[in-house]
């Protein structure tokens, strides 16, 4: 995923949180409107729990995105938007 895909990603974090507290019959009238990196996101945080930690791959499948795609965004949104949980089995990824 390219730099400026990730920065327009890391820098809309305040806005896609906001988004994200919208009804969700708003939500669906301005998502096709929005750029296609924020689509993106919005798709992989929609994959996220807030109960479990997920594998990148498991969120990955779930929003059926490149398991590489998938990585970079959680690592542009981490700790704004998610986090990571070190675990034995690797980094588990859940909102906070």
């Amino acid at each position: 995923m390219y730099a400026p895909t990730l920065s327009a990603i890391a820098s809309a974090a305040d806005f896609l949180t906001y988004f994200r507290k919208l009804p969700r019959t708003q939500q669906d009238m301005i998502l096709p409107h929005l750029d296609e990196p924020q689509r993106m996101a919005l798709k992989v945080l929609n994959c996220c729990s807030e109960l479990e930690g997920q594998s990148v791959g498991a969120i990955a499948n779930l929003a059926e995105l490149h398991q590489e795609s998938t990585r970079a965004i959680l690592k542009a949104l981490e700790g704004r938007m998610v986090v990571a949980e070190v675990t034995a089995r690797g980094k588990l990824w859940k909102l906070p």
